[in-house]
């Protein structure tokens, strides 16, 4: 006999789990073979978000902020990017992506018709 098995002690089996998962309130989980998989309706919204928020720099939704452009001065890359102190401000300067206020109206006029 091993010295390790002289000491295992034997395990209790407890039920761990405590609360019940809060998307057993939504009317199809229960009905769901494989309960982790993703919803893709959701994903889809939230990617639309990000997009959206990033390519019309909506305040709160943009993905593209000081922190992002730290990133890359800590990495090293796109030096163009890089944010630039002028004064106390911080100046972010404009992505590829950047959009004009025409552009912007455009954008939002497609996405409505």
């Amino acid at each position: 006999m091993l010295s390790s098995e002289k000491h295992k002690k034997k395990t209790v089996e407890k039920n761990i789990w405590k609360k019940r998962s809060i998307f057993f309130n939504l009317p199809y989980w229960c009905k769901l073979d494989v309960r982790h998989c993703i919803d893709v309706m959701h994903v889809e919204k939230n990617v639309c978000d990000s997009v959206v928020g990033t390519l019309l720099n909506v305040k709160g939704k943009t993905k593209d902020g000081v922190k992002a452009r730290q990133d890359l001065v800590d990495m090293g890359i796109r030096s163009e990017l890089h944010p630039q102190s002028i004064g106390r401000r911080t100046y972010l300067p404009p992505a590829c992506h950047t959009l004009s206020k025409k552009e912007k109206q455009f954008f939002c006029q497609c996405l409505h018709s």
